[in-house]
């Protein structure tokens, strides 16, 4: 039996929100001539849900893509989900003025709420998060057949060694 969804929706969350984080502080450094060391992070508790869905959505994506497309398909659809995903979440959050993003000083930018520029980017760690989709997916809280007849064969050899001691 596979992990919890939920704890999976928890886990990309948290995953997202360390990446804007790490992006955010590499970013400024390369922006500040690589004089800045003091590499300060940030980001919102909003990027926790929007990275954590997208990527719980993206999951689904991938179980069913991943014998069918190749890398180069599936990152272009990494992109597009990317993508729809701040486009629609900047909306949403600019009725609330709530969006912390602006890429309106792009040249390639849409509503300020995208920046085509991050394509690449996004590609690329669309890709890197296939893995993660794997590893979790994998997980498994109850021992499989294998390792309960594992378990099983030490306990039985605990019991007839204490047995023996008697």
């Amino acid at each position: 039996m596979a992990v919890n969804p939920w704890f999976r929706l928890l886990i990309y969350g948290m995953l997202g929100f360390a990446y804007e984080i790490v992006f955010t502080s590499l970013f400024d450094f390369v922006a500040s001539n690589f004089a800045d060391f003091k590499f300060k992070g940030y980001s919102s508790i909003w990027s926790f849900f929007i990275y954590g869905t997208c990527s719980f959505c993206g999951e689904q994506v991938y179980v069913h893509t991943r014998n069918r497309l190749s890398v180069f398909w599936r990152g272009l659809i990494w992109v597009q989900m990317a993508y729809t995903w701040e486009f629609f979440g900047g909306l949403v959050l600019n009725q609330f003025s709530a969006r912390t993003w602006d890429y309106s000083h792009y040249k390639y930018d849409i509503m300020g709420l995208i920046a085509l520029e991050y394509a690449p980017l996004w590609f690329f760690s669309g890709l890197l998060q296939e893995f993660f989709y794997e590893y979790l997916l994998s997980l498994s809280l109850l021992p499989s057949a294998e390792s309960k007849e594992g378990i099983e064969k030490k306990i039985e050899s605990r019991n007839e060694w204490k047995l023996e001691d008697r």
